[in-house]
C-alpha cells in the first residue's frame, strides 16, 4: 500500500465570501514529486499556505505524515521546508550570512548544515557576493537551500523556475529532481508552466478556480494523451457501423457527427479512406495526431489554455 505524506480532505478557503479553493482532496506519496498544475489565480498557493499554516482553513482537513495538522503543528512543521512565493532574505548580506540567521532561527544545531545546503543547490560557501548582487537564479537556489537545510522530509515550493531564463530553469528542475531521487525528499511543487510539471512531477494535480479536476499519475495521462487517427466525414454515425462491421474497430471516440477518433493504429488509414468512401462517405480529413498535455488542459477546463 502507498504511503502518503501529505492528504487533504474536502480543503476549502473562502476569502469575504469568495471562495477561492473548494473541496480540495490531494494524495502525495512518499519520495515522489506531486505537481499542482493550474493558471495563475487558480489556487495553488492558497492550498499550500493553508498545509504550512500561513492562511486559516475555512473547512476540511489536512493530515501530514499521517498526522492531523491541527494540533500537531509543533511536531510537524519542523519536518518540512518550503518557498512560498518570493524567498525574502536581506540585500546587504552573503549568501552564507542570510543562511546563518534562519540556522538560529530553527535552532539548528548540525554545524555543516549551511555548506551541505549550499554544495546541493551548487553555490559557493562563506563567498563574497552580497545578495543584493544575486542573479534570479542565485537567489531561487539560495531559497532551496535555505529550505532543505535543516534536512525536511517534505519540500513545498510554489514556482520554484517563476522568472527563471531556460537554462535556469533547466538547472532548477534538475535540483528538484535530485532532492527526490537521490535523497528520497517528498515534493509538492506547483506551476503553470505545463512543460515543466510534465517534465518533473510523478503525480499531477490539475486546478482550475479552486477546483481539484482531475489528480493523476504521469504514466496515466501518457496514457490517455495518446496518438489518435483523426478523422472528419460526411456522416460519423454511418462511418462508425462501416469500420466496426468490416474493421471491427471498438476503440475510437465520436467527437462530433462529423469527427472520429480512431486509437486502434494498426489499421491501415489508406485502408479507412477506401472503405468510406466506397460507401458513399466523403472524407474531408484524415491524418495523425498526438493529443498534448496541453490539449488536455484545453479539454477538461472548457477550452482555456493555459499560460
Amino acid at each position: 500500500m502507498k504511503e502518503m505524506v501529505i492528504q487533504t480532505n474536502r480543503l476549502t478557503k473562502k476569502y469575504k465570501g469568495q471562495t477561492a479553493v473548494r473541496d480540495i482532496s490531494i494524495n502525495v506519496e512518499k519520495g515522489k514529486i506531486y505537481g499542482l498544475l493550474g493558471r495563475n489565480g487558480a489556487g495553488k498557493t492558497t492550498i499550500m499556505k493553508m498545509i504550512l499554516g500561513l492562511t486559516t482553513v475555512t473547512s476540511g482537513e489536512i493530515k501530514v505524515f499521517n498526522e492531523k495538522l491541527k494540533g500537531n503543528e509543533s511536531s510537524i512543521y519542523p519536518r518540512i521546508g518550503a518557498i512560498i512565493e518570493t524567498p525574502g532574505f536581506y540585500p546587504n548580506l552573503t549568501g552564507t550570512e542570510n543562511l546563518k540567521i534562519f540556522a538560529k532561527l530553527r535552532g539548528m544545531t548540525r554545524e555543516d548544515g549551511i555548506k551541505h545546503a549550499l554544495e546541493v543547490v551548487n553555490l559557493p560557501y562563506k563567498d563574497k557576493k552580497l545578495f543584493s548582487n544575486y542573479s534570479l537564479g542565485m537567489k531561487q537556489r539560495l531559497g532551496i537551500a535555505n529550505a532543505i537545510m535543516h534536512e525536511p522530509e517534505l519540500l513545498i515550493l510554489d514556482e520554484p523556475t517563476n522568472g527563471l531564463d531556460p537554462i535556469g530553469i533547466a538547472e532548477m528542475r534538475s535540483f528538484i529532481r535530485k532532492l527526490s531521487e537521490e535523497r528520497g525528499i517528498t515534493i509538492l511543487i506547483s506551476s503553470h508552466i505545463l512543460s515543466e510539471i510534465d517534465q518533473l512531477a510523478d503525480t499531477i494535480g490539475i486546478i482550475h478556480k479552486g477546483v481539484l479536476l482531475e489528480e493523476s499519475s504521469r504514466e496515466e495521462l501518457e496514457k490517455r494523451n495518446r496518438k489518435y487517427i483523426s478523422l472528419e466525414i460526411s456522416n460519423a454515425s454511418k462511418a462508425i457501423n462501416i469500420l466496426e462491421e468490416k474493421l471491427h474497430l471498438s476503440d475510437y471516440e465520436v467527437e462530433e457527427d462529423t469527427k472520429i477518433r480512431v486509437y486502434d493504429l494498426e489499421v491501415s488509414m489508406a485502408g479507412i479512406n477506401k472503405l468510406l468512401v466506397s460507401a458513399g462517405i466523403e472524407v474531408s480529413e484524415l491524418h495523425l495526431c498526438h493529443e498534448s498535455l496541453e490539449d488536455y488542459f484545453k479539454k477538461i477546463t472548457g477550452g482555456e489554455g493555459i499560460a
